[in-house]
């Protein structure tokens, strides 16, 4: 008997020209907002591993820079972006480097992600608390809001719906990209922020194969 490998954890035989195959699939986890885990939908699972990618960037970020004071930081079709102000601070091509090279270490910490629900006096006490000023003013955008569900890992804590990888660990292959300016809420009258891209995949070699397209490969 063949045992043949691929995306799962639980497993289904079949037989072929004779000889019989065991397909065994790892099952992605997710962590969602209420703390309960389940499997990831096949569908979902790029844009949650780019979910959880952002959360981790932000971290590195608010290591390397504690000043941070972070906006919006979704998964995109593409990858992921957080746009932060870092008030007089203009990054470099070798702190972009360094970002990720902080995002790496964390991943390696293996931080577990959990969530957590306050009530709005509660989150708004944290959010002050933490300086997150922009997390503060979409908070007043979310008016019939009467509690926020937030993320941690480790010292980092993010309001976030979510769902999440579980742990920090499970993140296995990113890459940032690039940084850009982006205004606040999209308005040009409002200040301009620091946005970092960046992507994520299942595996190295997805990541390898993003990169030999991206540099123009077949």
């Amino acid at each position: 008997m063949e045992r043949v490998k691929i995306a799962g954890a639980s497993s289904r035989k079949f037989e072929r020209d004779g000889a019989l195959f065991v397909l065994t699939f790892i099952t992605m986890k997710i962590i969602y907002k209420d703390g309960h885990v389940d499997e990831c939908p096949q569908d979902q699972e790029l844009h949650v591993i780019r979910h959880s990618a952002a959360h981790i960037m932000a971290q590195a970020i608010k290591r390397l820079y504690p000043q941070a004071d972070f906006a919006f930081g979704p998964a995109t079709e593409n990858g992921f972006y957080y746009d932060v102000d870092l008030g007089d601070t203009k990054l470099t091509d070798d702190d972009l480097a360094n970002i990720e090279k902080e995002m790496r270490k964390i991943c390696k910490e293996n931080l577990a992600i959990k969530p957590f629900i306050l009530p709005r006096d509660e989150a708004v006490k944290l959010m002050t608390e933490r300086q997150e000023h922009y997390k503060l003013e979409h908070m007043d955008d979310l008016a019939d809001e009467t509690e926020f569900s937030f993320y941690q890992q480790g010292e980092y804590v993010d309001m976030c719906i979510g769902p999440h990888l579980t742990y920090t660990k499970a993140l296995k292959a990113f890459k940032i990209t690039q940084q850009s300016g982006a205004y606040w809420k999209n308005d040009k009258e409002n200040k301009m922020l620091t946005r970092i891209n960046g992507v994520a995949f299942h595996n190295q070699e997805e990541l390898e194969a993003w990169e030999k397209r991206a540099a123009g490969g077949p």
